[in-house]
């Protein structure tokens, strides 16, 4: 147990002190910082709505849309065509908007640059009708009642139900929407996680068995320590490196709850309830599949004598999480489909798939605790047989190619399992 302790704090300290991990871990918050930079100046930038000019000589019309101050504004001073095009030439106008009356019919039309900002036209639209309603109401006689009545909408609810079983249960189309999202975050996450951590620790075991130094540490310790403590040593590093994520996310949730627009994502969301459903599943998927695809780089990692060839030895690894990952996107349009619930019970996929099944509530409790008890049942038999052939293999320096040394590994691994005998 002591050497065992040696070799995972031996491998978590070099790890977690490396310029590749602070890298890593500070990557990731970087380019959120520059997207949220982004996205706030570009939003403000926007905020502001578009000032046009407002041709007309009827003063019903020019006092119903200079009261509109929220999707545009009216510049009061300027009355004329050609003076709103002198404004525009010397960009402090986006547009004129020229009113006509044409049997009692209101006709508008709006001119503008393709540079200055955008005006929603159905929301101008609408403001001309509600004039073109009111002045023919007057004209007709109609009390304010009678015209309220008259514009009063048609009601339209939208309920999303669920089917468990027998029973039918409401679904806030909201909720999943973010859980939908937040599954999308995960399995983007899962899959950086294993791929970056199975080339780190297949590195680890080639950078020590291609300088021989593999030799010297097993003189004095078994292959099974070896491989364990390795094993364990990247998972706290990978551990480590989610508390941090963990922290952060927390600091930054309590600090943006006092901004508005977090107020207002967030109103009406339980947040208790989402942690304990998608993230509490998606938790144990990630563990899962890391300490999976890690077991096999490992292995993998002892294949190679030399560490340049590590990238070549762990690509068949790389190509099963990205076949996960796509199929994770493709559940996330489509969480329904056939192939994707097939898909999410299969080992390798899991991890990436699941968490969408459990955004948009399409799998059972039954169901996901059978997700996982395949994937505990498939991990620690992977994790054994990666670890018999480690052992058969670890000490093996052969430049016969990937297939054919792990052919050898399994001859040997065979060889030695009759002596035993």
């Amino acid at each position: 147990m002591n050497k065992f302790a040696i070799i995972v704090e031996e491998v978590y300290k070099k790890n977690v002190k490396s310029v590749g991990f602070i890298s890593m871990v500070l990557s990731p918050i970087v380019i959120l910082l520059i997207i949220g930079a982004v996205i706030y100046f570009v939003g403000s930038s926007f905020s502001e709505p578009p000032t046009i000019a407002l041709i007309t000589n009827d003063q019903d019309i020019r006092t119903a849309l200079e009261s509109e101050t929220e999707e545009f504004k009216v510049a009061k001073k300027v009355t004329s065509i050609a003076e709103a095009e002198k404004q525009m030439k010397a960009e402090k106008l986006d547009g004129y908007l020229e009113i006509a009356i044409e049997n009692d019919s209101i006709n508008g039309n709006y001119v503008h640059t393709s540079s200055g900002q955008s005006l929603d036209l159905s929301s101008l639209q609408s403001v001309l009708s509600v004039t073109q309603l009111n002045r023919t109401a007057s004209q007709l006689g109609l009390t304010e009642a009678e015209v309220a009545k008259l514009m009063a909408p048609a009601k339209l609810d939208d309920r999303v139900i669920r089917f468990e079983g027998e029973n039918i249960t409401s679904q806030n189309d909201q909720d999943t929407s973010i859980k939908m999202w937040s599954a999308y975050v995960v399995g983007i996450a899962v899959f950086i996680f294993i791929i970056n951590y199975a080339s780190i620790i297949a590195q680890e075991i080639a950078s020590e068995k291609g300088t021989r130094i593999m030799e010297i540490i097993l003189s004095s310790v078994s292959s099974s320590v070896h491989f364990f403590g390795k094993l364990v040593g990247i998972l706290l590093v990978c551990l480590t490196q989610v508390v941090i994520y963990g922290v952060i996310g927390l600091v930054a949730y309590q600090f943006g709850q006092s901004f508005e627009p977090v107020q207002n994502v967030l109103q009406g969301i339980d947040i208790k309830e989402l942690l304990q459903g998608l993230l509490g599943y998606s938790i144990v998927y990630f563990v899962l599949g890391i300490v999976l695809y890690a077991a096999i780089a490992a292995f993998l990692g002892s294949l190679v004598s030399k560490i340049e060839d590590v990238n070549k030895a762990v690509t068949p690894l790389i190509f099963l999480a990205m076949i996960g990952f796509y199929g994770g996107m493709f559940a996330f349009a489509s969480p329904t489909q056939m192939i994707v619930k097939i898909a999410s019970y299969v080992p390798f996929f899991t991890p990436m798939i699941m968490p969408f099944r459990v955004a948009s509530e399409t799998v059972s409790t039954a169901g996901n605790l059978l997700s996982i008890g395949l994937m505990v049942i498939f991990t620690i038999l992977c994790s054994y047989v990666s670890l018999m052939l480690y052992r058969s293999n670890v000490l093996v320096y052969s430049d016969a190619g990937m297939f054919k040394t792990m052919k050898a590994s399994w001859s040997i691994m065979r060889n030695e399992k009759k002596k035993e005998a």
